[in-house]
């Protein structure tokens, strides 16, 4: 009994809320030994797990995500991100672990670009009499955003919340149980000192979550999975209320590796988006979080395809569907060289009519769609084990029925990959 109130003292020392663990569950003890074949170097009881990730070095000939023909800024960019994950095994049924992420996004001459965030999160999981997991986390993840297809800001944004899971483990693998989040997103456009910040006050939010979530193992490190779950958006600003809304997705599928050959999630579902304002329209359809590799001899495939729906970063719009469907092929010239290429198609459809500022006017567009295309293609070679350096040539194109928002962006550089 004394061991229990010890066990329940420490989930209560870390709880501050609650998330969905998703597609990534581990069961306690693949986690354990995971931990303990990793983490190799130990500062006495602690095992520290270091990365480093490297990422957009290059020049990039539109940072700023300008409308095509208008006036673009290119510049040279990098984003440097070393991470260290410890890891303190408390006996044969504890797991204490934090992570410290910070992260610099490096402009050659566009020096306001520049930024620098840290991101950190604590975690305890406990293993009760051999099948109980209690797990929770708390988290501060922050990141400033560079310009992408919906955004020619800055913007940063920092999601602070906590989780909590509790499942039953069979002795195969198999396990069942409830996940539960509770998380404040904020908003900050990083260029401007104005105290009325209309991204704070657009998007700002907390998000409540609650899941039942099914693992049922079907080779050794294969398993269907199954997942139900609600959630509830309650925004912060009393101006931005017609935005609350609440959802509920089911959705299944399969987490490889399958007998050696594939790696990745294949996950499709259903999603049910019921804003809580009557004059907004609901989302109702499928969703889907698909990323599978096959290694083929000399050819690697890689298939990917997501869809689902998002808060729009734009005052004036609600919602959008965003779908993407990825292609990629890898041909191992030697052991040491891989060449690459990839294709990705995707829409971003919104569904309510919305006012876009253009050439000092106004226009109203009734159904927005943007359609977006990016092309790479580049070698990469091993450095060391799975670790590669690759380099890169990437075209993306984004058109739209809305007037200014007609995007073409060139990229061409380097880049490091733990997958080779």
């Amino acid at each position: 009994m004394k061991k229990l109130s010890c066990y329940a003292a420490l989930l209560l020392f870390v709880l501050g809320g609650v998330r969905l663990s998703g597609q990534s569950y581990r069961n306690f003890r693949e986690e354990y030994d995971g931990i303990k074949e990793r983490a190799r170097l130990r500062f006495g009881p602690l095992r520290v797990v270091p990365t480093f990730r490297l990422s957009e070095v290059g020049h990039d000939s539109n940072v700023y995500f300008r409308e095509e023909g208008g006036e673009v800024v290119p510049d040279f960019t990098a984003t440097f991100s070393p991470e260290a994950r410890g890891y303190w095994l408390v006996g044969n049924s504890i797991i204490l672990s934090v992570t410290e992420n910070p992260e610099y996004l490096f402009y050659a001459k566009e020096k306001g670009l520049r930024a620098f965030t840290n991101s950190f999160a604590s975690s305890l999981r406990l293993l009760v009499l051999r099948r109980f997991s209690l797990s929770a986390d708390y988290h501060v993840l922050s990141h400033v955003r560079r310009a992408m297809s919906e955004l020619d800001q800055r913007i940063q944004d920092t999601v602070k919340g906590g989780t909590a899971g509790f499942f039953f483990e069979t002795p195969r693998g198999t396990a069942a149980g409830l996940t539960g989040s509770l998380q404040d997103f904020r908003y900050k456009d990083v260029a401007s000192d104005a105290p009325d910040d209309i991204y704070a006050r657009s998007l700002d939010r907390r998000e409540t979550a609650a899941a039942f979530e099914l693992y049922y193992r079907v080779f050794s490190q294969s398993f269907f999975f199954t997942t139900a779950g609600w959630t509830r958006y309650e925004f912060v600003f009393p101006e931005s209320a017609w935005r609350n809304a609440s959802s509920f997705e089911v959705s299944g599928g399969i987490r490889f590796p399958l007998l050696g050959r594939a790696r990745g999630t294949l996950s499709l579902g259903w999603k049910s988006f019921q804003p809580e304002s009557p004059e907004r329209k609901p989302f109702s359809g499928l969703v889907a979080a698909t990323d599978v590799a096959f290694r083929l001899g000399r050819l690697g495939v890689t298939l990917g395809y997501i869809r689902n729906n998002a808060f729009s970063y734009n005052e004036s719009a609600y919602y959008y569907i965003d779908g993407r469907a990825r292609a990629g092929l890898s041909f191992y010239v030697a052991p040491f060289l891989r060449i690459d290429g990839t294709v990705q198609l995707g829409t971003m459809d919104y569904p309510e009519p919305q006012e876009v500022w253009y050439g000092g006017e106004v226009f109203l567009i009734d159904r927005r769609e943007d359609a977006h295309r990016t092309f790479s293609v580049g070698p990469v070679v091993r450095v060391a084990g799975t670790v590669g350096l690759g380099l890169t040539y990437n075209f993306y194109r984004r058109t739209s029925n809305a007037p200014g928002f007609n995007v073409r962006r060139n990229f061409v550089g380097a880049f490091l990959t733990y997958e080779f």
